[in-house]
């Protein structure tokens, strides 16, 4: 069954690495590389339940999706108490794990994508952090890549496209402080943990307009009367 997965796998687009043994699994985990892993229950010398909490404890963002062909809920539901991301009973064809894994490797992707974006805009609202970010991204503005390439150029998942999901993500959390506060930027400052210049500063370069904020608080006040 290893290796008709792996082959099934690999025909959908996967590259597989696999073990006989759930030590073996774990050593090629240490070595790093794995975007999924996926696991049977029953394993030579292991179980694939104490697996998934060892991968999970040396790991967390790599999902673990584990196999049970033994009909209990109760070892899928332990799976996921050990932090297994998600299981597949048997029997089962091979694209419904491939479309299992590859859920599971899209969300851990996102789940870091918006971990990083998160750190850096409450880094760059910080007051240490905001002249640091802003000289970064005016860097990047000028093109100055690492290899000597414009971000255009570089043909990869470049400065580009992370520069307008930030913006968007940073337009979203001064929006939702403003909201809290009915547009009130001092408020909205203290909140953010910045001083209202820099959060004046921030609502210009943004493009968002505190006023609008402060008219939808006095309509909502308005219709509470």
């Amino acid at each position: 069954m290893r290796h008709a997965l792996a082959k099934g796998l690999e025909r959908g687009g996967f590259r597989t690495v696999t073990a006989a043994t759930g030590r073996g699994g774990v050593e090629l985990f240490v070595a790093g590389g794995f975007d999924a892993v996926l696991t049977d229950v029953r394993l030579p010398d292991l179980s694939g339940l104490d697996i998934t909490a060892i991968l999970v404890e040396m790991d967390a963002s790599v999902p673990v999706v584990v196999m049970t062909g033994y009909g209990t809920m109760e070892v899928a539901l332990e799976a996921m108490r050990r932090g297994a991301k998600d299981y597949v009973q048997k029997p089962f064809r091979v694209e419904d794990v491939a479309r299992i894994l590859t859920r599971a490797v899209h969300e851990s992707r996102l789940s870091r994508e918006n971990r990083r974006l998160r750190a850096l805009v409450e880094r760059r609202l910080s007051p240490e952090g905001f002249e640091e970010v802003e000289a970064e991204l005016a860097a990047l503005r000028r093109g100055a890549g690492a290899n000597g390439q414009t971000p255009e150029q570089s043909g990869e998942d470049g400065p580009m496209p992370l520069r307008e999901a930030q913006r968007r993500f940073e337009v979203q959390y001064v929006e939702e402080l403003l909201a809290q506060t009915g547009g009130n930027v001092a408020a909205a400052a203290r909140l953010a943990g910045i001083s209202r210049p820099n959060f004046h500063k921030k609502l210009k370069t943004l493009g968002v307009d505190s006023h609008r904020f402060k008219e939808a608080a006095r309509r909502g006040r308005l219709r509470g009367l």
